[in-house]
């Protein structure tokens, strides 16, 4: 049909969304308001949008020309958690077998095409092929892992180490989007950055294997259209069956665009004679199983068009430099990476590693860990059990026939004592040796990170500061340094206290000072809250948690967000540090501790936002009663000894005893009872030896002491 050329002024960004349900049955897109941001930025992009369509009008496929295949190099960079999102390689394989079905109408399911349709579906003679060589010439199977928080943000910044667009198309497999999108692609414009060039979609769209399907696999489809210039079949005024609309290709006729798979007749929306192309990929129905021919003279246009260097992605000379020219793919070593069930244990309990070496299969594998039992093994997925305390180190080498590499990572695991560092209440100024008890936990190695430091703290004293601020105004342009702040949002770093022993404490209270400004000015209304503003830059938040077994498990205690966490207002793009007491704010919860509280520890954990300034933490305290020792107990001169002592020898114990007689248990870290029994001997010297009747395994142990009615506790240490 004919259309007019100012209807070609459409958008040069195009999401495709879908719901979240859990039984999806369409696609659902949000695009007026990414419309409104990017012409407000650049009007000339919806210019020269429409005039790349007018342009193509002129181009038609000479006799024969459809026989030539356009093959474009392609890579996948998976980034991750160590989580679901880490899709295997096996998906990203299975997705290039649907693209090259979809693309050169391979697909059975087009026989369902209904008429007029039927007899303009076309071919598109396009194929896709996974690089062979990376941009610096090394051997590649076209699909990188990458551990980065930018998975759960998945936007233009989560799009890392991008390979150029001259010679490859970037696909970015992410965990979640703002807004609730699934994935989104740019159209071909000299305008666009080149950073933002490519596909960025979620790890359940990629091929058909669990949890993807059928369905959800064509997404991707979906959005290389979007990259080779295809609009949304009802055009991007507005969203699918809202009012009909002209995407600015001949074949596809006006349409409000669906959201489900209609009867063909009910699809009769906007012109009662005819139907509308809703089994076109670029709709949002899930029944998508054709191009039309007109939309495949648009895409390969686009492709011999300089248009964002669309052009060289089919050239011989770049098929070579990406390798994809390669009869067989060549065998690439294999790159070593690892992760673990946990980072933070007690002594003695076992850790699971797993071995997520990527690029190549693995034909052999050796492990090496620092005080752990195995302390080598060549396993997959190993467990390993800690029986001493301390950081450890783990070390994986992985081998195939082409090659080794090798994954140290020097402190990696941290494992607890099972006696508390401190028994009792505590109050920690930050002033004392005790400082350097506390555990950092910055899981990417990175910039911001808790370090102590002196004379910013409250009253002027040393604190721990999260340096989220990073001077980058000389840094050079798209280096990870450029991106520092754009890319600060989401990331998580942690403050971990010392481990307290609270079985005989009541009425804990757990407090420390804070203090934070921001270079945001827009406050997030709540975590998820729909009512938080669509432009809120404020979104930072602080999880406080415990934890009973060494930081192995954590339990939220309070969050805190918005002006609750501001104390110092604004930051101005300076290297925040507070100024005076008036700019502390005190965090404070109530725990209850019980007979299990032998290792409890306290995390402080700070959520970043792209627009995060430094973050400071002082006095941490753990205040409540400690019922340990009575008035008739302090004359006794209590001693237990040799302590710490071997598992061979006899626990020791001396004391004066009073008119009472002594009732002497014996308890291991869970609380259980290990020996009892009671000493009659009255108003003397005692000299007593415990016999426990075996040995004691390497551990910490509680000996509960009680005279009529006061009782103390002893920590006992087996080594």
């Amino acid at each position: 049909m004919n259309k007019i050329f100012t209807s070609l002024l459409i958008s040069i960004s195009t999401f495709l969304c879908f719901k979240s349900s859990a039984q999806e049955t369409h696609f659902n897109c949000g695009l007026q308001h990414k419309l409104q941001e990017l012409y407000a930025k650049d009007p000339q992009m919806e210019i020269d949008r429409a005039r790349l369509l007018h342009n193509s009008k002129s181009y038609k496929m000479i006799k024969g020309e459809k026989a030539i295949i356009y093959t474009i190099p392609i890579v996948f960079h998976i980034i991750h958690q160590y989580g679901s999102e880490n899709i295997p390689d096996a998906n990203v394989y299975d997705e290039m077998l649907v693209l090259n079905r979809d693309y050169m109408l391979q697909n059975d399911d087009t026989t369902e095409v209904v008429t007029p349709f039927d007899t303009i579906k076309e071919k598109a003679y396009i194929q896709f092929k996974l690089a062979s060589k990376d941009p610096w010439g090394n051997c590649t199977n076209g699909i990188e892992h990458i551990y980065s928080h930018e998975t759960t943000q998945g936007d233009d910044n989560s799009k890392l180490n991008q390979w150029h667009r001259s010679k490859y198309l970037n696909v970015w497999v992410v965990s979640s989007m703002t807004n609730g999108v699934a994935g989104y692609a740019f159209y071909p414009s000299n305008d666009l950055p080149f950073y933002k060039d490519g596909v960025i979609i979620l790890n359940p769209y990629i091929g058909r294997l669990a949890p993807s399907s059928e369905n959800t696999s064509r997404a991707l489809t979906h959005e290389i259209g979007h990259f080779l210039g295809l609009a949304h079949v009802w055009g991007d005024t507005n969203n699918p069956g809202v009012a009909c609309g002209d995407e600015g290709v001949a074949d596809t006729p006006i349409t409000k665009g669906w959201n489900h798979c209609p009867t063909p007749d009910g699809s009769k929306i906007c012109n009662t004679a005819a139907r509308e192309n809703y089994q076109n990929y670029m709709d949002y129905s899930y029944c998508s199983v054709m191009f039309t021919r007109d939309q495949v003279s648009l895409m390969r246009y686009n492709l011999t068009n300089d248009v964002a260097q669309r052009d060289q992605l089919i050239t011989d000379s770049v098929h070579a430099q990406t390798g994809i020219d390669l009869t067989s793919p060549p065998l690439c070593s294999p790159v070593a990476d690892f992760h673990s069930s946990k980072k933070f244990v007690c002594q003695g309990s076992s850790v699971q590693f797993f071995d997520v070496s990527w690029r190549a299969a693995v034909d052999t594998r050796t492990w090496t860990f620092e005080g752990g039992t195995p302390a080598t093994s060549t396993a997959a997925n190993p467990t390993v059990t800690y029986d001493s305390q301390g950081y450890k180190k783990v070390i994986l080498t992985v081998t195939n026939a082409s090659g080794t590499d090798t994954k140290t990572e020097e402190s990696y695991i941290y494992v607890s004592p099972l006696c508390g560092d401190i028994t009792g209440p505590y109050s920690n100024d930050l002033e004392g040796g005790t400082a350097n008890w506390f555990l950092i936990d910055n899981p990417e190695n990175n910039w911001a990170k808790f370090q102590l430091v002196n004379g910013v703290g409250y009253q002027n004293s040393k604190c721990f500061k999260l340096n989220n601020y990073k001077n980058t105004q000389d840094a050079l342009t798209y280096t990870d340094e450029w991106f520092y702040g754009n890319r600060l949002g989401g990331s998580t770093d942690a403050l971990i206290s010392p481990s307290f022993n609270l079985t005989n404490t009541s009425n804990v209270t757990v407090s420390f000072k804070y203090a934070y400004a921001t270079d945001g000015t827009i406050v997030m209304t709540a975590p998820g809250n729909p009512t938080t503003p669509a432009n809120a830059d404020i979104t930072e938040q602080l999880k406080v948690y415990t934890s009973k077994n060494c930081g192995e498990t954590w339990t939220l205690k309070k969050t805190i967000f918005g002006a609750e966490l501001l104390t110092a207002g604004f930051a101005g793009g300076a290297d925040f540090a507070p100024v005076g007491t008036t700019q502390w704010k005190t965090c404070t919860f109530n725990y209850t501790a019980g007979s299990t509280d032998y290792e409890t520890r306290v995390k402080i954990e700070f959520t970043a936002s792209d627009k995060s300034n430094n973050f400071y933490v002082d006095n941490i305290n753990i205040t409540g009663t400690l019922g340990l020792f009575a008035n008739d107990l302090d004359d006794m001169e209590l001693d237990v000894y040799p302590n710490p002592l071997s598992p061979q020898e006899v626990i020791n114990v001396s004391y004066m005893a009073g008119e009472n007689p002594v009732q002497l248990t014996l308890r291991d870290v869970q609380g259980k009872v290990v020996y009892t029994e009671t000493v009659n001997q009255t108003n003397s010297k005692v000299n007593h030896k415990l016999e426990v009747g075996k040995t004691l395994s390497s551990s910490c142990y509680f000996l509960e002491v009680k005279s009529g009615e006061s009782t103390t506790v002893k920590k006992v240490v087996v080594l």
